[in-house]
């Protein structure tokens, strides 16, 4: 078993070496590279964005690392532009090491659409044997990169369990400064939350008027994080969060 993990980790370290390996046009490519691709523009709104940067600044030291987590009790919450925006400032802000940005709602994939590339294929493909792995960088420093979740065949819950027993997460810690999870809902994904627990910090995502409070205090209890390591994003409203739900959080 020992064995098995020692193996299945180094095939993982090769494959993201061979992804960040910059591509040198002059040199034969390697068998297996692609094409180059870039992550396109994002629409957001200015004031969308900036909520994201204080929410990221009341947690964040200058010279932390690690893996953020962003999840929500359930789906149609905002959570996925939630963590495009974040991994964006974070490349902008606070990137001396790079940021990658994992698509791990393998069931209804956003962030391949919102950063306009092809949804696969993507992390899905690569743990189920299929595909290389694929990751596709923004601009021409390569400071913000994005693994797409893909396509599956086989149960999405397995993948996540995969990347658990793989140890994909320590492999990322290692190669970036910020990881960004977008996760699946976390109410009724025991999987799901067992992979947010493995984060350093934690974003929970709610929507004005939708979302209930029990939903996020139960989001939150799954998760076991501390108030430290926290933080709340309130969306599809224009105000500051009301000091009654954090107090209710």
């Amino acid at each position: 078993m020992i064995a098995g993990a020692t193996s299945a980790a180094q095939a993982h370290r090769e494959a993201l070496d061979l992804l960040l390996d910059p591509i040198d046009d002059s040199r034969p490519r390697p068998p297996g590279r692609r094409t180059a691709e870039s992550l396109g523009e994002v629409p957001f709104d200015a004031a969308f964005v900036d909520r994201c940067r204080i929410a990221l600044s009341g947690l964040l030291g200058l010279e932390d690392r690690g893996v953020i987590e962003v999840s929500s009790p359930r789906r149609k919450d905002g959570r996925s532009s939630v963590a495009a925006a974040l991994a964006l400032v974070l490349s902008r802000t606070r990137a001396r090491g790079g940021v990658l940005l994992l698509d791990l709602d393998f069931a209804r994939a956003a962030q391949a659409e919102l950063f306009s590339i092809a949804p696969s294929p993507g992390l899905a493909d690569y743990l189920e044997g299929r595909e290389r792995l694929r990751g596709v960088p923004a601009g021409s420093d390569r400071q913000l990169w994005m693994i797409p979740a893909g396509s599956h065949l086989g149960d999405p819950l397995r993948l996540l369990h995969q990347l658990i027993a793989d140890r994909m997460l320590e492999l990322f810690r290692e190669r970036f400064q910020w990881v960004v999870l977008d996760l699946p809902p976390l109410l009724g994904s025991p999987e799901a939350a067992s992979l947010a627990a493995r984060a350093d910090w934690h974003i929970l995502v709610g929507r004005h008027r939708r979302t209930s409070i029990a939903e996020l205090r139960t989001a939150r209890e799954l998760v076991g994080a501390d108030a430290a390591t926290s933080g709340f994003i309130l969306t599809g409203d224009s105000s500051r969060v009301p000091g009654w739900i954090k107090r209710r959080l």
